[in-house]
């Protein structure tokens, strides 16, 4: 005869095994089954940043960048000095000089302009390559990266028709050292993959300014 005290054992016909096990805080967890596809986003509470950024002062404040930018431009625009045949007129019939052409790069890096949100973000990409790093430019004094950035922006100015002339001639009105290796970046213009979809849209409407006259 059986007794009523007899054990009842409950089995779970759900359960899983070989299962991540999480240690510590869950912050807005989702439960992945088995076979999923997972992408981890570390979460840091608020105000905190990876322990290496801290360690390791990687972290680059706002207003030390934003001066680095200011000096960057400086750095490239100082150094526009196009011949007056080089450049053509807007569409008010002004000549389009080298001081209409440094207003214009900087705009289309942000500096006297208010981007779009999009725009901005395509904008802190080429900052990137101008004053972070970019691979096969090499770093000289003065000049942080932007070399070969810089002609392939005015590139773009040369296929829009603002400048013209051969591409050495062009280059060495920026880099009076500019050899025909290097002026080759202004054929290349901005097709390199380096550059964000959509950056042509951005500075066509700067240019369309230029040749409204508008600054």
């Amino acid at each position: 005869m059986s007794s009523n005290k007899d054990e009842v054992k409950i089995y779970n016909e759900n359960h899983m095994e070989n299962c991540n096990v999480f240690q510590g805080d869950i912050y807005g967890a989702t439960f992945p089954l088995p076979g999923a596809n997972v992408t981890i986003n570390q979460y840091y509470g608020k105000g905190q940043k990876p322990k290496s950024e801290v360690e390791e002062g990687n972290v680059e404040p706002a207003e030390a960048r934003e001066r680095r930018k200011l000096e960057a431009i400086k750095a490239i625009t100082d150094r526009f000095d196009f011949n007056d045949e080089m450049l053509g007129y807007d569409s008010l019939g002004r000549r389009i000089t080298s001081e209409r052409i440094a207003v214009l790069f900087s705009k289309c890096l942000g500096i006297g302009s208010y981007p779009s949100r999009p725009y901005r973000l395509m904008i802190e990409q080429v900052w990137v390559l101008l004053i972070d790093a970019r691979k096969q430019c090499t770093k000289r004094p003065g000049e942080d990266y932007f070399r070969q950035t810089v002609l392939n922006i005015v590139g773009y100015f040369v296929s829009r028709g603002i400048i013209c002339g051969a591409k050495l001639d062009i280059a060495q009105c920026i880099f009076a050292d500019a050899d025909a290796n290097l002026a080759r970046n202004i054929e290349r213009n901005i097709e390199s993959a380096v550059f964000p979809e959509g950056l042509a849209d951005m500075l066509d409407l700067y240019i369309e300014k230029l040749r409204n006259g508008e600054f």
